[in-house]
């Protein structure tokens, strides 16, 4: 017996499960969304000097715009990747290909919802005046007046967005990793 929907729109839908657990689907993606962290690393090469923040408004917030990731719904007939390619290009003025994004896992940033976050990572090292500063969005309400800009880590920790933070968790935990291997082999003493 599948999930009974209680609400639906084109936007989202309101589901219950087993007769009890309500939560929310996002139609208009299927419930997969991409978010990619921009970023630059420090002259060793070992860390993140700046992070691409986004400011959008968001009607819940009295439309005041605030930092928050470079995120969007996957695209019908795209692949995941492909829509973080678009997301990026959209919303930050890259373009970019497929190998140089970095796959850095999937999150479901609450349970009330059944959104999966597939995050990516994209080190702008060398190349931050290479994007179109004047970012097109793709045309919605919510993105008016919406801008990236350069930030530093701790202003990214002090954004309410859990997913920036995932993102940034996500990007250090791959780096320790990386460190762990290369030490293992003897590249790092």
């Amino acid at each position: 017996m599948g999930d009974k929907t209680l609400f639906f729109n084109e936007w989202l839908s309101l589901k219950i499960k087993d007769g009890w657990y309500t939560y929310c689907h996002e139609e208009r993606c299927d419930g997969k969304i991409v978010a990619i962290l921009v970023y630059t690393t420090t002259a060793d090469g070992k860390g993140i000097a700046k992070i691409l923040g986004r400011y959008e408004g968001n009607p819940l917030r009295k439309d005041k715009l605030t930092l928050c990731s470079i995120t969007g719904g996957k695209e019908k007939g795209l692949t995941l990747i492909e829509t973080a390619i678009l997301e990026l290009h959209e919303e930050a003025g890259y373009d970019v290909i497929e190998d140089e994004l970095e796959y850095l896992g999937m999150v479901e940033p609450y349970k009330a919802a059944d959104t999966q976050v597939h995050l990516y990572a994209y080190n702008a090292t060398g190349k931050e005046d290479e994007r179109e500063t004047k970012s097109k969005g793709d045309g919605s309400k919510g993105e008016e007046g919406a801008y990236c800009d350069w930030i530093t880590i701790n202003q990214a920790y002090e954004s309410t967005d859990s997913v920036l933070h995932s993102l940034i968790a996500r990007y250090h935990r791959k780096c320790e990793k990386d460190f762990d291997e290369w030490l293992s082999q003897g590249v790092v003493k």
